[in-house]
């Protein structure tokens, strides 16, 4: 099953967009574009350490400005509310090559959302566990409206030539809003 999402970038021929990394963080998010606009290109996000080891986490193929979701994995966070809030509402939606495999080859499908989260004055670890793409949650901010997390998407496929055996596809995503971050999830990205 293709899905297809109209493209809200404009891109340059050849780009590596990179802030200045704030030393007092772990991680540097850098994400890297090239090809050619309105044709066929790329997007690549990844996490620099400090010790300048690299985590890749998205990629994205564009072909007229349309993502291919067959070759594709990325996410999309959208959290809504007001700092003075006390409760904000969460919405990640995320994809990756494997959205292509028949239902029926799934023998079973396992995700999880760990995210960080403000509770008594003392930070959390909040886990949802679903089957589904789409993840609703509440959040309560904990950093300037900064939203650090992990998405782990295990799927148990059938393999028709050896029925007694299944293929397990793994895919993780660091989720984060800020461009320097100290998201201690990246290095499950490994």
């Amino acid at each position: 099953m293709k899905e297809e999402h109209k493209s809200e970038n404009i891109t340059e021929h050849i780009n590596l967009k990179r802030t200045e990394q704030d030393t007092s963080k772990l991680f540097q998010k850098i994400r890297i574009v090239y090809g050619e606009e309105n044709k066929s290109w790329e997007e690549y996000e990844a996490y620099l350490s400090k010790k300048k080891d690299t985590f890749w986490n998205q990629w994205t193929f564009y072909k007229n400005g349309i993502i291919d979701s067959s070759k594709s994995k990325f996410y999309k966070l959208k959290i809504e509310g007001n700092k003075n809030d006390s409760i904000l509402k969460g919405e990640i939606s995320f994809f990756s090559p494997a959205d292509s495999i028949p239902i029926s080859k799934i023998e079973s499908r396992k995700i999880s959302l760990n995210y960080v989260q403000i509770e008594n004055d003392s930070l959390v670890i909040k886990e949802i566990k679903t089957d589904k793409n789409i993840i609703y949650f509440d959040y309560k901010d904990y950093e300037n409206l900064s939203f650090v997390g992990y998405i782990s998407d295990l799927r148990f496929i059938k393999i028709d030539s050896m029925p007694e055996k299944l293929l397990l596809n793994r895919n993780y995503f660091a989720i984060d809003t800020e461009i320097s971050t100290n998201n201690y999830f990246v290095e499950l990205l490994e």
